[in-house]
């Protein structure tokens, strides 16, 4: 539909339709996505949906995290990382438990034309439409007609000029709850105290909206943070099955080495957890001794983020990721980071890596601030240039490093490159290797 189309759908009401008495449901409406553009394959990661009557009485609401199945675009704007949506349910899953609490009601966005387009673009993958005479009431735009002289657009602004309480930004369920209470403020100063709303033309009734299954599937932000803390460590399961003793201790140089290549992504899956087990349990090492490797990887670890004598954020992040996938005993970082830090003349040991002549390409969007700033592609392409690698745009067998913004990416490119056995870098581990500070 073109884009006269899609405004000619919004209800904009005049003064007298205000105080019509019509009585209609409203379906708050809020996505999070991975892009601006459906129609560029961007999709939905997270969608919330609150049914209200015409007296703000709430009647449904649903929210849910989204696999969309490729990459999940700028996490430092919607907060929502890879790791997040592994679990979560595809829009397929989920299409009738959406579809459900939308049908026969007006459909409220703040830019409500932009949820609207995503939740269309979802439906036609999966071969249905939404009916055409759809209403769709923006809040942005009710904003104004209550208040000519509002500042600003955005959700934020309309909620702080019109007392409405917003609990977080850029979260689909705290964005539809601070939508619906504008909206019913916009309502009550344009209609003069009165709780009816009159949209002309009346929206769809439910029947000819599409009839789906109900999967009742969610997985909420929250859900999906507790399910990552209660995950056991695939290693601590692989230490386990190792003999709890060994003849004598071998060196351990060999084991680390390993262990620092396949720690590289931030990830252990199944085949890297068998290849290590193997490779222990041919040196002979025992529960302990490699129990003792893993923290002698952590604490060596942390002397690299120390060498400037600061651990920025970012690389206190990337720590505590390694200490949860290495499951070293409770408080052992934060031990290592004081023992280092009161340590003013601790060495830090680093073998330097040629990079020059190796393959390098690029997928998601970068988390890490550099000089206060989250860099660019282009500024990450330039420095690998500058260190003397080549530059990919596409990943093929024949690619030396891909570099993943977020280790759990479903991108194709990273796909590829786990298919093809790459090397794969986490964000973090790129910038150090680029011997670049960051946030």
């Amino acid at each position: 539909m073109d884009l006269a189309g899609w405004f000619r759908r919004v209800a904009n009401p005049s003064p007298h339709q205000c105080q019509s008495t019509g009585s209609f449901e409203y379906a708050v409406v809020d996505v999070e996505t991975t892009g601006l553009y459906p129609e560029r394959h961007d999709r939905i990661v997270e969608i919330a949906v609150i049914r209200m009557d015409s007296n703000a009485n709430r009647l449904d609401e649903y929210c849910s995290l989204v696999n969309p199945n490729r990459d999940i675009g700028p996490t430092h704007i919607h907060g929502i990382t890879a790791g997040q949506v592994w679990g979560a349910p595809t829009f397929d899953e989920i299409a009738g438990d959406v579809i459900s609490r939308i049908a026969g009601a007006v459909v409220v966005g703040h830019n409500v034309t932009f949820d609207f387009r995503f939740l269309e673009s979802e439906c036609r993958r999966l071969g249905f439409g939404l009916p055409d005479d759809a209403v769709l009431l923006c809040t942005m735009q009710l904003a104004k007609r209550a208040d000519p002289d509002l500042p600003g657009r955005k959700l934020s602004v309309c909620c702080s000029h019109f007392g409405v309480r917003q609990h977080g930004s850029h979260s689909a369920y705290h964005d539809a709850e601070a939508t619906a209470g504008l909206l019913f403020e916009c309502l009550r100063r344009i209609t003069v105290g009165t709780s009816s709303f009159g949209v002309e033309p009346p929206p769809p009734v439910r029947e000819s909206w599409p009839t789906l299954p109900l999967s009742r599937k969610t997985l909420t932000r929250s859900d999906a943070e507790l399910r990552r803390a209660e995950q056991p460590s695939f290693l601590e399961k692989m230490v386990s099955r190792l003999p709890a003793a060994a003849a004598s201790e071998p060196e351990l140089d060999e084991y680390l080495a390993l262990l620092d290549r396949v720690l590289e992504d931030r990830r252990i899956v199944p085949g890297e957890l068998e290849m290590l087990f193997k490779f222990a349990k041919s040196l002979g090492l025992s529960k302990d001794i490699v129990t003792g490797a893993h923290k002698a990887y952590l604490h060596n670890l942390v002397c690299v983020a120390l060498a400037d004598r600061v651990i920025t954020p970012a690389e206190r992040r990337d720590l505590e990721e390694v200490d949860r996938i290495l499951c070293t005993p409770k408080g052992f970082l934060n031990h290592a980071i004081q023992e280092i830090q009161g340590n003013s003349a601790s060495q830090v040991s680093s073998s330097e890596e040629s990079l020059a002549g190796k393959s390098i390409c690029f997928t998601g969007e970068f988390t890490c601030r550099i000089h206060g700033e989250v860099p660019s592609r282009e500024f990450a392409e330039e420095l690998a240039a500058r260190m003397g690698m080549v530059v990919k745009s596409g990943v093929s067998k024949k690619l030396d490093m891909l570099v993943m913004a977020d280790p759990d990416s479903m991108s194709g490119k990273a796909k590829k490159a786990r298919e093809y056995g790459i090397r794969i870098l986490a964000e973090p581990v790129f910038w150090r290797l680029m011997n670049v500070e960051f946030e």
